[in-house]
C-alpha cells in the first residue's frame, strides 16, 4: 500500500473514539480503524523506513513494530480507558519500548500532528553523561541545537523547579535543566495531512535534519552503556 496522505475519516475516527472509548464501540468500528488509521500509518512507516535506516541501521526494520497500537496497556496507569485517540510512528531499536532509547517519531491526534526525536524518559546516568558532554563543548552542541531551531524544532521536557546548574553558561541552561527531553515541532490542524499530501517527503527531510543531534545522543548512550559494562 503506497502512502499519499490520510483521509478525513482518519481524524473523524480519532475524534469519535475520544468520546466512545469502550470495547463495544471499537468492535463495531474496527474496520474503520484498520482502513483509515492503522493501514495508512503502516504505509507511511514503510515509506519512511529507508530514511530511518540510513540514519541508524540498527533501528527495527519491521514496519508494523514501528506503529503504535491503539489498545492501551492500562495495568500501570490511573487512566483505564482502553484505547488511545492518537497514533504514532516511532523508529527505535528492536525489543525495546518507545521509552527506552532515542526515537525518531511522528504522531497524529484528532486535531493536529507533531514530529521530532528524543526520549520519552531517560535514566539518571544518561542525563549526567549528556550534561557532561554539553558542558565540555557548549559551542558544538549549540551549533546542532540552533540548526534544529531554525527548522522550527524546539527542545521540550519536564524542567526542574529551580536552577540545578547555576554555574553553567546561560545559553546552555535551557537544555540541561530538564529531567528528560525531546526535540519536537507541533502543528494545529490536519488539513496538510489529507491526501494528496507531501508529509512523507517532509518527514524524510526533517528526520535527516535531526541526524547530527541523533548521533550525538547515541554517542552519549554508548558511553553510558560502556561505563556500566
Amino acid at each position: 500500500m503506497s502512502f499519499n496522505g490520510f483521509s478525513k475519516e482518519t481524524f473523524e475516527f480519532l475524534f469519535e473514539i475520544t468520546f466512545n472509548n469502550n470495547v463495544e464501540w471499537f468492535g463495531e468500528n474496527r474496520k474503520r480503524y484498520e482502513k483509515f488509521v492503522r493501514d495508512p500509518m503502516r504505509a507511511l512507516a514503510a515509506e519512511l523506513m529507508p530514511t530511518a535506516l540510513s540514519i541508524d541501521p540498527s533501528f527495527n526494520p519491521v514496519v508494523n513494530s514501528s506503529v503504535s497500537r491503539i489498545r492501551r496497556d492500562t495495568r500501570f496507569t490511573y487512566d483505564k480507558s482502553p484505547f488511545r485517540n492518537h497514533m504514532w510512528i516511532g523508529f527505535r531499536y528492536p525489543n525495546t519500548r518507545i521509552s527506552e532509547g532515542c526515537t525518531l517519531y511522528f504522531e497524529i491526534t484528532p486535531n493536529g500532528y507533531s514530529y521530532g526525536m528524543g526520549f520519552y524518559t531517560t535514566s539518571t546516568a544518561f542525563m549526567a553523561a549528556y550534561r557532561k558532554r554539553l558542558l565540555a563543548d557548549p559551542e558544538g552542541f549549540l551549533k546542532l541545537a540552533k540548526a534544529l531551531e531554525k527548522r522550527g524544532l524546539r527542545v521540550s521536557g519536564e524542567p526542574y523547579k529551580r536552577d540545578h546548574f547555576p554555574d553553567a553558561p546561560e545559553e546552555i541552561k535551557p537544555y540541561i535543566n530538564l529531567k528528560y527531553f525531546y526535540w519536537t515541532r507541533g502543528f494545529e490542524g490536519v488539513s496538510e495531512l489529507i491526501a494528496p499530501s507531501d508529509i512523507g517527503e517532509r518527514l524524510k527531510a526533517e528526520f535527516k535534519a535531526c541526524e547530527p543531534m541523533y548521533r550525538l545522543m547515541q554517542s552519549v548512550l554508548a558511553s553510558v552503556c560502556e561505563a556500566q559494562n
